[in-house]
């Protein structure tokens, strides 16, 4: 092996610090290190970075050379049939990975097919089969069951010979923080309200206020001052508005509005931030209702404008189901789903633009999803930005998330959990 190459430079530098004793040689390291953390200090401090920006920048590239950290992001999903279990997923938004991180175990009656989180998402709650519920969250990996109460209103609601069950569940973001839910199918006539403790657990059943015999209520929303509470009645083919009083949060009625067609079945609502634009999404007419509320009653005013939620020159729209329909953080865009009848037909997800007041500028796209969504389909628009969005399957059992950006939208991540019931919807926890 041919010995090292030394330039006369290298020489130079060598016979130099064999010069140099060693005490001076150590001093001389000291003094450099200490130098080099005074600058990179300096380089850090509020006034430098304020009157020297560019340097700033080129300093940080320059003496601390980092990784840029990637951002995870938990959320949790819920089960269709029990058994009871909530599942935490980890999304990094930087290696465009999603994990199973932790599977929950919950009563094994009690599965959720709705969950939500309390106004400071200190705690879960969840419509489960005849049960709502409630649990602390400690962390995305630490949640503890906290308490069970039945459906309630009609007397056989509860009952296990019957098939009503609990479908949604709406946490308040105002004080007295009540948590609001609705029961489907047979005897599901009334909606429940339940207090809630310091830490979020379900104390106590205050009121059980009355809709109709044949009412199945699958989705509430508030107006952003949450005065007033808007109900789509899917079994009724109604909207409904409620007054919520505001010490007490309970309900009393303002009024009850046909949908706009006999064949609609309203199956969920969403309201602009505005608090200007309602939105129908409905189940069996496959289209997006617009309404405007009235400033004076604060009713929704049907403008007789709808879109489709499915492309044209499909098969009846009785093979497919709208789902839900939700804003993004912003306001700025609106999403919606609907799922298909049977497993060989898929469901869709749409997106419009919305001006700024809450009116639809234009539907961007209808692009298919992976399957028909099964129970699911669920869109969960993230709470931090317009840019991610989950979406849940209990078909094959999975969660896919996808990137909204420049108004088009793409598929980056999916984690499948194939387990009885799985891919209800997703909550974004962080």
């Amino acid at each position: 092996m041919p010995a090292p190459r030394i330039t006369a430079s290298g020489q130079a530098s060598a016979a130099l610090l064999a010069f140099i004793p060693d005490r001076i040689f150590a001093f001389l390291l000291i003094f450099f290190f200490l130098k080099g953390t005074m600058f990179r200090a300096i380089a850090r401090s509020s006034f430098f970075s304020k009157n020297i920006t560019p340097f700033h920048i080129q300093t940080a590239s320059l003496f601390t050379p980092t990784a840029p950290a990637n951002m995870k992001h938990h959320l949790m999903v819920g089960t269709w049939t029990p058994p009871g279990r909530i599942y935490t997923v980890a999304f990094d938004d930087e290696a465009l990975t999603l994990d199973l991180v932790k599977k929950t175990d919950i009563p094994e009656a009690e599965p959720i097919s709705w969950m939500t989180f309390s106004h400071d998402k200190k705690a879960i709650y969840g419509a489960a089969m005849k049960k709502w519920n409630s649990f602390a969250v400690h962390s995305p990996t630490e949640i503890v069951h906290q308490a069970s109460h039945p459906v309630a209103g009609h007397e056989l609601a509860p009952s296990a010979d019957t098939n009503t069950r609990a479908i949604f569940v709406l946490a308040a973001h105002k004080p007295p923080y009540n948590v609001y839910g609705n029961p489907f199918y047979k005897y599901a006539g009334y909606g429940n309200v339940f207090s809630a403790g310091p830490d979020g657990r379900l104390l106590e059943n205050i009121q059980n206020y009355e809709y109709e015999p044949n009412t199945g209520i699958h989705g509430m929303v508030f107006d952003p001052t949450e005065t007033y509470l808007y109900s789509a009645d899917l079994q009724a083919n109604k909207i409904w508005t409620h007054l919520k009083d505001p010490e007490t949060g309970k309900l009393t009625l303002v009024d009850c509005l046909e949908a706009p067609a006999p064949g609609d079945h309203p199956r969920w609502v969403e309201m602009h931030p505005s608090g200007k634009y309602l939105y129908a999404l409905m189940e069996a007419g496959n289209r997006l209702a617009v309404y405007v509320i009235d400033e004076r009653t604060h009713k929704p005013v049907f403008t007789h404008i709808t879109y489709p939620l499915l492309p044209q020159g499909l098969p009846p729209r009785n093979k497919y189901r709208g789902d839900v329909t939700f804003t993004t953080r912003s306001g700025e865009y609106l999403f919606a789903t609907t799922r298909g009848n049977s497993f060989d037909i898929t469901g869709y997800i749409t997106a419009f633009k919305l001006g700024p007041n809450g009116n639809i500028e234009k539907q961007l796209f209808i692009h298919p999803t992976s399957t028909s969504g099964g129970h699911s389909n669920a869109v969960s628009p993230c709470d931090f930005s317009d840019e991610w969005l989950a979406l849940c399957d209990d078909q094959l059992g999975f969660v896919e998330i996808y990137r909204f950006k420049d108004e088009t939208l793409a598929r980056v991540a999916r984690v499948d959990i194939p387990e009885k019931g799985f891919g209800m919807n997703a909550i974004w926890y962080d």
